[in-house]
């Protein structure tokens, strides 16, 4: 492990080269005479080359220490570029998302054209699963999560609330109405998703839909994954007369805001505007 600051190092070196001597340096860079001498001995010291001739007046670069001044220089303004380019670069690169079907189809499907025109350099990978794993660890940079948070180390932002409706497939002359439910093969955190036996499960709210709407089964489910079916009529309410139960939806970081990758940052936001449940 180094123990040296070689940045500072290099900095002071072109500082006293620039101003001719290390009382000036000093000035400049808000040190004493002494520490811009001692750190200049100790840089020629493990280095084993004299950088620098001194005199009573005035310092002079020699021969080896302007080569080592250039390529300092040279690194500096590189560390320079690397800085401005993950602050200020480009919005390009991959950006996981981990997300259900049930929201990737009916709000991500519409609006994802819209961002990659918006940011032609952002490529979108798309992890599916109703049960994704935590974020930690993961190659995963945002995760649309439903229900309550339980990880409060996690930032959020809200996505809005859906409303879970239970519905069932229109009745079909005499036919009689399902007499089961369909659920979930997993178990929900959320008490609204809880009650009552499952003969018929999946694992994830789209098939689920697709199953009332096939007739399958009764099921609880958000308004957004059947709310064209429930439009054209294809599916029904159980109860229309039943008190509104709600389910908040989040998308959820890892670190601060401000410290995102901008493509993480750009999906981020936009999410935030156009991919809202309610």
């Amino acid at each position: 492990m180094r123990d040296t600051n070689r940045l500072a190092e290099i900095e002071t070196l072109l500082s006293v080269i620039a101003e001719g001597s290390f009382s000036a340096a000093a000035r400049m860079r808000g040190m004493t005479p002494s520490a811009v001498s001692k750190m200049m001995a100790r840089l020629e010291d493990r280095l084993g080359v004299t950088l620098l001739k001194r005199s009573t007046r005035q310092v002079h670069v020699t021969e080896e220490g302007a080569r080592f001044a250039r390529q300092g220089q040279a690194i500096l303004e590189a560390l320079d570029a690397a800085e401005h380019e993950a602050s200020c670069g480009r919005i390009a690169g991959a950006v996981r998302i981990a997300t259900s079907a049930a929201y990737a189809n009916h709000i991500l499907a519409p609006i994802l054209g819209g961002l990659l025109r918006a940011h032609p350099e952002i490529r979108i990978d798309l992890v599916i699963g109703d049960n994704v794993s935590d974020l930690y660890g993961q190659p995963i940079d945002l995760a649309v999560r439903a229900g309550p948070l339980e990880d409060s180390s996690l930032m959020a932002r809200h996505l809005g609330r859906s409303e879970i409706v239970e519905v069932m497939a229109s009745p079909k002359g005499d036919d009689a109405p399902p007499s089961f439910r369909i659920g979930f093969s997993y178990a929900r955190r959320d008490m609204t998703w809880r009650g009552g036996t499952s003969r018929l499960q999946a694992n994830d709210g789209a098939t689920i839909a697709a199953l009332v709407a096939a007739g399958a089964g009764t099921a609880r489910v958000g308004r957004f994954t059947i709310a064209r079916e429930l439009v054209s009529r294809e599916v029904v309410l159980c109860n229309p007369r039943a008190e509104p139960v709600f389910e908040d939806f989040h998308l959820l970081y890892v670190g601060r805001s401000m410290t995102l990758p901008r493509r993480v940052q750009a999906v981020l936001d936009y999410l935030a505007k156009h991919g809202r449940v309610d």
